[in-house]
Parts: structure tokens; sequence; C-alpha cells
């Protein structure tokens, strides 16, 4: 994980948790964040001095993303094959070098039904115009859609603008919102929203979608990220 640049995340005021680096990211020559949408906290004392580390979302991307550990939520489990339509060959520790994550909303939600409110999306996309400036992507996937719906409001004050912004045809009840933002600098900043990739999500719908517009995002994502086949020998096995 690359710490380099915790100094500047602290300065911005309402960013809770410190986002996830992956260590090859800054070196990359592209540049791509997942964005997750919630984290939840139950309600316990354990639970809540968890919630307030400044490392939460580091510590449940290393447990969820990186190891696998799906027992409390399958959002990356689905992500995975969106991406790869196969979780169990990704070697998921190359995968995380190159990319950044973290969580787009940065309060918890109690409960698995709550949702975030309006302040709680122009919030998150104040911290998001800032965290841009430090991470400088080309390309950002955010998992789920409801942030898209307070872009236009949240970038008015902003050095940036929207240079595209449209709905595609509804995959699996929802409508993919592809955008494309400017900064001042002229550099442009490709976003994709797509379907909160937990419970009803068809990671085949999502994979067919992504691999027919994003291939470029897409194939720089699984390169050398699929682990090899096991061998023996002269004996190739497939699994």
């Amino acid at each position: 994980m690359d710490k380099s640049k915790d100094s500047e995340f602290k300065e911005i005021a309402e960013l809770k948790w410190l986002p996830f680096i992956g260590k090859n990211y800054f070196n990359s020559d592209k540049k791509i964040m997942i964005i997750g949408e919630s984290h939840y906290q139950d309600d316990n004392q354990k639970s809540i001095d968890w919630n307030n580390k400044l490392t939460f979302t580091r510590d449940i991307h290393s447990i969820i993303a990186l190891d696998k550990k799906y027992d409390r939520t399958k959002v990356f489990y689905y992500l995975n094959r969106a991406l790869f339509r196969n979780d169990s060959k990704i070697d998921t520790k190359i995968l995380w070098e190159k990319l950044a994550f973290y969580n787009f909303i940065q309060s918890s939600m109690h409960t698995r039904k709550s949702r975030p409110n309006e302040s709680d999306y122009l919030k998150g996309w104040s911290n998001y115009f800032k965290l841009l400036s430090i991470l400088k992507p080309d390309f950002c996937l955010f998992i789920g859609v409801q942030a898209s719906d307070y872009l236009k409001k949240a970038i008015e004050k902003t050095e940036f603008k929207i240079k595209e912004f449209k709905k595609s045809e509804k995959i699996n009840g929802t409508f993919p919102r592809e955008v494309i933002i400017e900064q001042s600098n002229g550099k442009e900043i490709k976003l994709l929203f797509i379907k909160h990739t937990s419970n009803f999500f068809s990671w085949d719908d999502w994979n067919i979608f992504i691999k027919n517009h994003y291939e470029s995002e897409l194939n720089w994502i699984k390169a050398g990220v699929i682990k090899p086949r096991n061998t023996v020998g002269n004996n190739v096995y497939k699994k």
C-alpha cells in the first residue's frame, strides 16, 4: 500500500477514512479508481470505535477485497465477476497493487436499509474533487449510480466541468451513467456508474456492457491478474 499522500488526505476536512492506494498506483501508465458507496456500523462500542479509525476503509478493503472474506457482503465478489467473469482465479494482491479505492459516503449507515441523503452525496462530491487533485485518475468506476444524480449540482463551484453525461440502455433494472469531466488544466476523466454490486446484481450483463464500452480500461485492469493454470510436470490441469 502507498501511504505517501496520507498527510494530504488528512488535510481534507470531511474525509473521515483514508483511501486505499495500491503501491504501484502512482507509477501506473493508467490510473484507475474504484469508488464504493457506503460503510455500515453496528450498534455496539467495538463497531463504533472501529468505524472511527482513519484506517477503517483500508481495514475493510483488506478483509473483503484482498482476503476475499465475503461473509458480510459480496460487493467485491460481484465486482470481480463483472470485471473478470470469475472470482477464484484472480490474484487480488496484483490487482489492487495498481488500483485505488475509497468509499464515496464518509459517514456510516446504521442498517442495510439506511440510505445516504442529499447532504451526504454533496459532501461526497466535495471530497471527490479534492481527491482528484491528489490522485489524478484517468478512469473512475463507481459502485452504485445514485451519486451521479447530484453531480451537476456539486460540480458548479469547482474547477471541473461536465463534458458528457449520458444514461445508456437499462441493464439489470439500472441505467449505466457514462460521464466525462474536464479539469481546468484540460485533463479529462472518465466516470462510469454501475448498479451496486450487492444483491440482485447480474454480473454477466454488466460484464458484457463493460467489455463492449470500456475495453481498454478493462484489459488494463485484467493484465497480469489472472492466476496461471496449475502445472505438474508436463500436465496442465484446467480449473
